[in-house]
Protein backbone atom coordinates (compact mmCIF):
# COMPACT_ATOMS: atom_id res chain seq x y z
CA UNK A 1 0.00 0.00 0.00
CA UNK A 2 3.15 2.21 0.67
CA UNK A 3 4.71 1.55 -2.26
CA UNK A 4 1.11 2.37 -4.55
CA UNK A 5 0.45 5.87 -2.69
CA UNK A 6 4.22 6.41 -3.30
CA UNK A 7 3.79 5.61 -6.66
CA UNK A 8 0.80 7.81 -7.13
CA UNK A 9 2.43 10.87 -5.46
CA UNK A 10 5.36 10.51 -7.73
CA UNK A 11 3.01 10.14 -10.54
CA UNK A 12 1.07 13.49 -10.09
CA UNK A 13 4.04 15.00 -8.82
CA UNK A 14 5.49 14.48 -12.17
CA UNK A 15 2.24 15.38 -13.64
CA UNK A 16 2.11 18.86 -12.41
CA UNK A 17 5.92 19.73 -12.32
CA UNK A 18 6.82 18.73 -15.72
CA UNK A 19 6.66 20.84 -18.57
CA UNK A 20 5.32 19.48 -22.52
CA UNK A 21 7.30 19.00 -24.63
CA UNK A 22 8.35 21.61 -27.98
CA UNK A 23 10.42 24.41 -28.54
CA UNK A 24 10.14 27.62 -25.67
CA UNK A 25 9.18 30.18 -27.45
CA UNK A 26 6.10 32.74 -28.03
CA UNK A 27 6.49 32.42 -31.46
CA UNK A 28 5.33 28.54 -31.82
CA UNK A 29 1.76 27.93 -31.54
CA UNK A 30 -1.37 26.70 -33.30
CA UNK A 31 -3.03 30.10 -34.57
CA UNK A 32 -6.49 27.73 -34.47
CA UNK A 33 -6.27 25.67 -30.73
CA UNK A 34 -5.24 29.29 -29.17
CA UNK A 35 -8.11 31.05 -30.76
CA UNK A 36 -10.25 28.36 -29.72
CA UNK A 37 -9.57 28.91 -26.15
CA UNK A 38 -9.41 32.49 -26.23
CA UNK A 39 -13.23 32.65 -27.60
CA UNK A 40 -14.05 30.04 -24.77
CA UNK A 41 -12.39 32.38 -22.17
CA UNK A 42 -14.51 35.33 -23.32
CA UNK A 43 -17.43 33.25 -23.52
CA UNK A 44 -16.66 32.21 -20.15
CA UNK A 45 -15.75 35.57 -18.55
CA UNK A 46 -19.72 36.89 -20.06
CA UNK A 47 -21.51 33.86 -18.49
CA UNK A 48 -19.56 34.35 -15.10
CA UNK A 49 -18.27 30.99 -15.07
CA UNK A 50 -15.15 31.93 -13.32
CA UNK A 51 -14.07 28.84 -12.23
CA UNK A 52 -13.96 27.47 -15.89
CA UNK A 53 -12.54 30.83 -17.45
CA UNK A 54 -9.36 30.04 -14.28
CA UNK A 55 -9.07 26.81 -15.53
CA UNK A 56 -9.08 28.15 -19.54
CA UNK A 57 -6.16 30.38 -18.70
CA UNK A 58 -4.25 27.99 -16.99
CA UNK A 59 -4.75 25.76 -20.27
CA UNK A 60 -3.59 28.63 -22.88
CA UNK A 61 -0.29 29.41 -20.57
CA UNK A 62 0.23 25.52 -20.74
CA UNK A 63 0.49 25.26 -24.41
CA UNK A 64 1.45 28.74 -25.25
CA UNK A 65 4.53 29.16 -22.77
CA UNK A 66 4.67 25.19 -22.21
CA UNK A 67 4.99 26.47 -18.56
CA UNK A 68 4.01 22.90 -16.15
CA UNK A 69 0.45 22.94 -14.75
CA UNK A 70 2.17 24.13 -11.36
CA UNK A 71 3.48 27.35 -12.96
CA UNK A 72 0.56 27.94 -15.30
CA UNK A 73 -1.08 27.50 -12.40
CA UNK A 74 0.66 30.02 -10.61
CA UNK A 75 0.85 32.66 -13.23
CA UNK A 76 -2.63 32.53 -13.78
CA UNK A 77 -3.11 33.77 -10.64
CA UNK A 78 -1.22 36.74 -10.87
CA UNK A 79 -3.49 37.65 -14.47
CA UNK A 80 -6.41 36.71 -12.73
CA UNK A 81 -5.71 38.91 -10.03
CA UNK A 82 -4.76 41.80 -11.86
CA UNK A 83 -7.64 41.48 -14.18
CA UNK A 84 -9.71 41.42 -10.86
CA UNK A 85 -8.35 43.67 -8.88
CA UNK A 86 -8.84 46.60 -12.36
CA UNK A 87 -12.22 45.08 -13.25
CA UNK A 88 -13.25 46.58 -9.17
CA UNK A 89 -10.90 49.79 -9.78
CA UNK A 90 -11.92 53.08 -11.16
CA UNK A 91 -8.56 55.11 -10.44
CA UNK A 92 -4.74 54.51 -9.44
CA UNK A 93 -4.68 51.77 -12.18
CA UNK A 94 -0.87 51.05 -11.51
CA UNK A 95 -1.96 48.93 -8.77
CA UNK A 96 -2.68 46.10 -10.86
CA UNK A 97 1.33 46.26 -12.32
CA UNK A 98 2.99 44.13 -9.62
CA UNK A 99 0.92 41.01 -10.52
CA UNK A 100 1.35 42.11 -14.06
CA UNK A 101 5.43 42.08 -14.11
CA UNK A 102 5.61 39.26 -11.69
CA UNK A 103 3.85 37.09 -14.89
CA UNK A 104 5.93 38.65 -17.35
CA UNK A 105 8.75 38.68 -15.11
CA UNK A 106 8.59 34.06 -14.57
CA UNK A 107 7.27 34.43 -18.82
CA UNK A 108 10.65 36.17 -19.94
CA UNK A 109 13.04 33.87 -17.71
CA UNK A 110 11.66 30.74 -19.10
CA UNK A 111 11.68 31.27 -22.36
CA UNK A 112 14.73 33.12 -22.70
CA UNK A 113 13.09 35.91 -23.82
CA UNK A 114 14.62 39.92 -24.24
CA UNK A 115 11.55 41.32 -23.59
CA UNK A 116 11.37 43.99 -21.05
CA UNK A 117 8.44 43.05 -18.25
CA UNK A 118 8.17 46.26 -17.25
CA UNK A 119 7.29 47.38 -20.49
CA UNK A 120 4.92 44.69 -22.28
CA UNK A 121 3.20 45.35 -18.39
CA UNK A 122 2.58 49.33 -19.02
CA UNK A 123 1.81 48.35 -22.06
CA UNK A 124 -0.76 45.84 -21.90
CA UNK A 125 -2.75 48.27 -18.88
CA UNK A 126 -2.30 51.19 -21.29
CA UNK A 127 -4.87 48.84 -23.52
CA UNK A 128 -6.93 47.86 -20.14
CA UNK A 129 -7.47 51.79 -19.77
CA UNK A 130 -8.22 52.40 -23.08
CA UNK A 131 -11.19 50.44 -23.23
CA UNK A 132 -13.12 52.32 -20.34
CA UNK A 133 -12.64 55.94 -21.64
CA UNK A 134 -14.95 56.86 -24.51
CA UNK A 135 -13.04 58.52 -27.40
CA UNK A 136 -10.33 56.03 -26.80
CA UNK A 137 -11.96 52.37 -26.67
CA UNK A 138 -12.88 52.26 -30.90
CA UNK A 139 -11.72 48.89 -32.40
CA UNK A 140 -8.93 50.65 -34.43
CA UNK A 141 -7.66 53.02 -31.13
CA UNK A 142 -7.56 49.75 -29.49
CA UNK A 143 -6.19 47.77 -31.55
CA UNK A 144 -2.92 50.15 -32.03
CA UNK A 145 -2.27 49.65 -28.34
CA UNK A 146 -2.38 46.31 -28.67
CA UNK A 147 0.24 46.08 -31.58
CA UNK A 148 2.44 48.49 -29.28
CA UNK A 149 2.19 45.05 -26.68
CA UNK A 150 2.36 42.97 -29.44
CA UNK A 151 5.83 44.40 -30.43
CA UNK A 152 7.27 44.86 -27.48
CA UNK A 153 6.09 41.19 -26.49
CA UNK A 154 7.00 39.69 -28.93
CA UNK A 155 10.19 41.52 -30.25
CA UNK A 156 9.14 42.35 -33.78
CA UNK A 157 9.15 44.77 -36.02
CA UNK A 158 5.43 46.95 -34.94
CA UNK A 159 4.20 46.69 -38.84
CA UNK A 160 4.65 42.78 -38.17
CA UNK A 161 1.54 42.74 -36.17
CA UNK A 162 -0.60 45.53 -36.25
CA UNK A 163 -3.14 43.78 -38.74
CA UNK A 164 -3.61 40.79 -35.85
CA UNK A 165 -3.76 43.11 -32.66
CA UNK A 166 -6.69 44.94 -35.27
CA UNK A 167 -8.33 41.64 -36.09
CA UNK A 168 -7.98 40.68 -32.42
CA UNK A 169 -9.75 44.33 -31.63
CA UNK A 170 -12.03 43.73 -34.14
CA UNK A 171 -13.24 40.77 -32.55
CA UNK A 172 -13.59 42.61 -28.88
CA UNK A 173 -15.49 45.24 -30.21
CA UNK A 174 -18.27 42.65 -31.92
CA UNK A 175 -18.12 40.62 -28.48
CA UNK A 176 -18.47 44.14 -26.41
CA UNK A 177 -21.14 45.85 -28.40
CA UNK A 178 -24.05 42.79 -28.96
CA UNK A 179 -26.05 42.34 -25.93
CA UNK A 180 -26.38 38.76 -27.50
CA UNK A 181 -22.50 38.09 -29.67
CA UNK A 182 -22.63 36.18 -32.86
CA UNK A 183 -19.86 33.95 -31.35
CA UNK A 184 -19.26 32.14 -34.64
CA UNK A 185 -18.15 35.92 -36.09
CA UNK A 186 -15.89 36.85 -33.19
CA UNK A 187 -14.70 32.93 -33.48
CA UNK A 188 -13.59 33.85 -37.19
CA UNK A 189 -11.88 36.77 -36.33
CA UNK A 190 -9.68 35.67 -33.73
CA UNK A 191 -8.57 32.52 -35.90
CA UNK A 192 -7.62 35.09 -38.84
CA UNK A 193 -6.04 37.40 -35.80
CA UNK A 194 -4.20 34.55 -34.39
CA UNK A 195 -2.67 33.55 -38.45
CA UNK A 196 -1.65 36.66 -39.32
CA UNK A 197 0.19 36.58 -35.98
CA UNK A 198 1.62 33.51 -36.53
CA UNK A 199 2.49 34.56 -40.14
CA UNK A 200 4.12 38.08 -38.79
CA UNK A 201 6.22 36.40 -36.61
CA UNK A 202 7.13 33.71 -38.55
CA UNK A 203 8.01 36.49 -41.41
CA UNK A 204 10.50 38.25 -38.60
CA UNK A 205 12.16 35.25 -37.30
CA UNK A 206 12.95 34.72 -41.14
CA UNK A 207 14.17 38.18 -41.74
CA UNK A 208 16.55 37.78 -38.66
CA UNK A 209 19.49 37.39 -38.23
CA UNK A 210 22.50 36.41 -35.01
CA UNK A 211 24.69 39.23 -34.20
CA UNK A 212 26.56 38.48 -31.15
CA UNK A 213 24.21 35.59 -30.31
CA UNK A 214 21.35 37.64 -30.54
CA UNK A 215 18.72 38.27 -33.19
CA UNK A 216 18.39 41.37 -34.98
CA UNK A 217 16.29 42.84 -38.03
CA UNK A 218 17.25 44.02 -41.11
CA UNK A 219 15.78 47.44 -42.21
CA UNK A 220 13.73 47.53 -38.71
CA UNK A 221 13.75 48.42 -35.30
CA UNK A 222 11.53 46.91 -32.67
CA UNK A 223 8.15 48.95 -30.96
CA UNK A 224 5.91 47.76 -28.93
CA UNK A 225 -2.34 38.02 -22.76
CA UNK A 226 -3.91 36.07 -22.84
CA UNK A 227 -7.01 37.33 -20.78
CA UNK A 228 -10.72 38.83 -21.40
CA UNK A 229 -9.81 42.22 -20.72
Amino acid sequence: MAISFALAVALIAFALFTPPSGPRSLRHFNANRLADLELRMWQAYYAKEKVRLFGLLVTVLHEQYRYSWATATMEAFHLARAAATFGDARSNYEVVLPDLEAAYGVAKDWLQAGFDPRAVSRAELARWVARRIPGQNSASQVGSLMADEYALLYEVPRERVVRAAALRAEAAALRDEARDPDWQAIGELLRKSYAELLAGLTSATAGAHPVDGHLSYRNSAPAESPWTL
